[in-house]
């Protein structure tokens, strides 16, 4: 058995990247006046200019706030647009509501979940009335994607614009179809 210690690096940090709409920047620029660290500047840049992401750095390195600064600019360009991110747990779906909600709220942008606790009476609205959708698989594979006859569904869907995958890396097997 061995120990190996790497030394710590310095942060490098980068402006918001150009092409961010104006208030999202001003919103990330508020909380993060030292910037952006250079991975995520480089992952929203690429987002923007319509590249595929996957962005595989360690935990607590900036990640979530990556597709919550893509989610947020594609709202503010396109209001009628939807997002949906799926959390392979309740507990990290909990867990990440208050930071979507730091970013979306002073945009005016309203986010709702929905997992297993919510009566499926209850899922249509939450579809309905907000931008952003947190949600486990199964409850995306057992009822958004069985519920297409429901017009809230078909709704959702049709303005689907963006699908988030936070930890990808346990989406395997039949719980990653």
């Amino acid at each position: 058995v061995d120990i190996i210690e790497l030394p710590a690096r310095q942060p490098r940090y980068q402006p918001m990247p150009d092409g961010l709409e104006a208030e999202v920047g001003a919103v990330l620029s508020a909380k993060y006046p030292n910037g952006l660290y250079s991975h995520q500047a480089a992952a929203i840049h690429s987002a923007l200019a319509g590249e595929d992401v996957c962005l595989a750095t360690s935990t607590a390195s900036g990640k979530s706030l990556v597709f919550m600064s893509v989610a947020a600019d594609l709202l503010r360009r396109c209001p009628a647009a939807r997002v949906l991110a799926l959390y392979p747990a309740r507990a990290l779906m909990q867990d990440q509501l208050e930071k979507w909600r730091s970013i979306l709220d002073p945009l005016g942008l309203r986010i709702g979940y929905i997992d297993g606790s919510i009566s499926p009476q209850g899922r249509a609205e939450i579809l309905r009335t907000n931008h952003v959708i947190l949600m486990t698989p199964d409850v995306a594979h057992a009822w958004l994607l069985s519920g297409l006859s429901n017009p809230d569904v078909r709704d959702f869907l049709a303005n689907l614009q963006l699908l988030i995958l936070d930890e990808a890396h346990v989406y395997d097997g039949v719980f990653g179809t």
